[in-house]
C-alpha cells in the first residue's frame, strides 16, 4: 500500500472512530482515558501526513468530529502539565489546529490558545517554539494567529477567562466566563 493509500485508510478509520463519539460523553470521561490515547495517536498520524493529506483529513471531518479535537486539545494540555510531557502539549495544540481548521465568525481563537500558552510556561517549554511548530500544521489564517500568540509577552490566564484548579488528580483548567 503506498503512502497516499495508507493515509486515506487512516482518514477513513479515524472518521469511523470519531463518528462513534459524542462530545458530551468524551468531555465527561476521566482524565486520562482510552479515548485520549486514541485521539493522541490520530493527531500523531495526522502530523506525519503531507500538506495535501492533512487538508484531505481536515475536509473529511464533520463539525462534531472537529469539536472532539477541541476537547482533546485541552485534555492533552492538562495531561502535559500533570506528566510534564511536551509531547502531550504539542499534540493538544495540533488538536486545537484541527478543531479550528474552519474558524467560525465571531470565534475568539485566542481564548482556546490561552491554556496552551499557560501550560507551556508551566512545563518550561518556550511558547514561541511550541506555537511555531503547531503553526506548521495550520491553515494560513490560523498559522498567523498561532505564531503571534506564541510571541506574546503580556499573558495572563485569567484575562482569557480560564482558571487553574488543583484537584486530587492534579491540575485542571476551567473556563469561567
Amino acid at each position: 500500500m503506498n503512502n497516499g493509500s495508507a493515509f486515506r485508510a487512516f482518514t477513513d478509520e479515524a472518521g469511523q472512530f470519531l463518528a462513534g463519539l459524542k462530545v458530551v460523553d468524551y468531555y465527561a470521561e476521566p482524565l486520562p482515558s482510552a479515548v485520549d490515547e486514541r485521539i493522541h495517536a490520530i493527531v500523531a498520524r495526522f502530523m506525519t501526513g503531507t500538506a495535501v493529506e492533512r487538508t484531505a483529513f481536515q475536509d473529511s471531518l464533520a463539525p462534531e468530529q472537529r469539536s472532539l479535537f477541541g476537547i482533546y486539545g485541552h485534555r492533552a494540555a492538562t495531561l502535559a502539565v500533570r506528566q510534564n510531557k511536551r509531547d502531550w502539549l504539542l499534540s493538544g495544540l495540533v488538536g486545537a489546529v484541527i478543531a479550528n481548521y474552519i474558524i467560525p465568525p465571531k470565534r475568539n481563537v485566542e481564548v482556546s490558545l490561552a491554556v496552551f500558552y499557560h501550560c507551556a510556561q508551566k512545563i518550561g517549554e518556550p511558547t514561541t517554539t511550541l506555537f511555531s511548530e503547531a503553526a506548521h500544521y495550520a491553515q494560513p489564517e490560523l498559522a498567523n494567529k498561532l505564531t503571534a500568540f506564541g510571541q506574546r509577552t503580556d499573558f495572563n490566564l485569567k484575562h482569557f477567562g480560564w482558571q487553574e484548579q488543583k484537584t486530587p488528580e492534579g491540575v485542571r483548567y476551567k473556563f469561567s466566563w
